[in-house]
């Protein structure tokens, strides 16, 4: 009886063994198709992203509200600024007494993230007047 449980358990196995190499060679022989298969035209690339190019700036309307999108880009430059301040002032004595904790990593990182999105306003105002 107890020779027989032996076999049948390893029958289970051997049985979802071979399931589990037949499923990830599917698994592999689709991944390998859709990496070499292309529904995109490549000469219509170029053509498709200046068509939405277009409709995006066509939709902003650039020339007629561009000084309303310079103020908001100021504002919100200025609040981000301001942000960035409230955020060291008040965090300057957790990350002074131990840098590496994680309330300070957080802190920390909530700081470079503002840092980043003022950089991406300033971005943001470069491409306004490149417009």
């Amino acid at each position: 009886m107890d020779s027989r449980i032996k076999y049948a358990g390893l029958i289970v196995i051997a049985y979802l063994f071979i399931r589990f190499v037949i499923k990830m060679s599917s698994y592999q022989t689709r991944v390998i198709e859709t990496m070499t298969v292309s529904t995109v035209d490549n000469s219509a690339i170029a053509t498709s992203v200046s068509s939405n190019t277009d409709k995006l700036n066509d939709t902003l309307l650039i020339s007629k509200y561009r000084a309303n999108y310079e103020d908001t880009i100021i504002q919100l430059e200025k609040a981000i600024s301001i942000a960035i301040l409230s955020e060291v002032v008040n965090n300057a004595v957790t990350i002074s007494s131990d840098p590496i904790s994680s309330d300070s990593l957080k802190a920390i990182a909530n700081i470079n993230q503002l840092k980043m999105f003022r950089e991406s306003l300033n971005q943001s105002m470069i491409i306004l007047d490149k417009n």
